[in-house]
């Protein structure tokens, strides 16, 4: 397994080439267009955005998922959390060529909205050029559900806890799927 925190590493332009291979990819707050090229087959790529907006925070993303090799995978799951006046514009892409017959490709956007001035716009896109192909695409904006709050609200919490327990179970399902990869708490960033 392959571990990228573009964070670290600046590079907005993947290119995956070694077949066979398993690659997870993080990012945390950025703005930007960023591209994966999957130009092997058999390559398995899971990639994870997490955006924490807050006061007057801004974030334009862009993702392509370009798939140009039979066989591979890509699997893209990006959250956020705003609050305040918090913005973030995403526009995800999946591109299948022709000769990525028999690739899967994922993509879904899930967002919770803290305060009414936040503002969020999220577009997932699909091109399919490839007839054996399995693709999905989505997204999910929200408040916290007012009935799990009460709960736990019920059982001792303040407001501000309850939301806080909320937001960290939200964000924590990011981190598990990313330690089930075999990545640490120390490569991701520790957020």
């Amino acid at each position: 397994m392959n571990f990228i925190n573009i964070n670290i590493t600046k590079n907005h332009n993947l290119v995956f080439d070694s077949k066979g291979e398993t690659y997870v990819v993080f990012f945390h707050n950025i703005s930007g267009k960023l591209t994966f090229e999957i130009i092997q087959s058999n390559i398995k790529l899971y990639i994870y955005g997490l955006f924490t907006g807050r006061n007057k925070d801004e974030f334009h993303i862009e993702t392509i998922q370009h798939h140009t090799a039979h066989g591979s995978l890509s699997d893209l799951l990006i959250k956020g959390v705003f609050e305040d006046q918090s913005k973030f514009v995403y526009q995800g892409l999946i591109r299948l060529e022709k000769e990525a017959q028999q690739s899967h490709a994922y993509q879904k956007n899930q967002n919770v909205m803290l305060s009414k001035e936040a503002f969020i716009d999220t577009r997932p896109f699909l091109e399919i050029l490839a007839n054996d192909v399995f693709c999905t695409h989505g997204s999910a904006t929200g408040k916290l559900s007012e009935d799990q709050l009460l709960y736990a609200q019920t059982r001792g919490l303040s407001q501000k806890e309850s939301e806080k327990l909320l937001v960290r179970g939200f964000v924590d399902e990011l981190y598990d799927k990313i330690c089930r990869h075999g990545v640490s708490m120390e490569q991701i960033g520790g957020l």
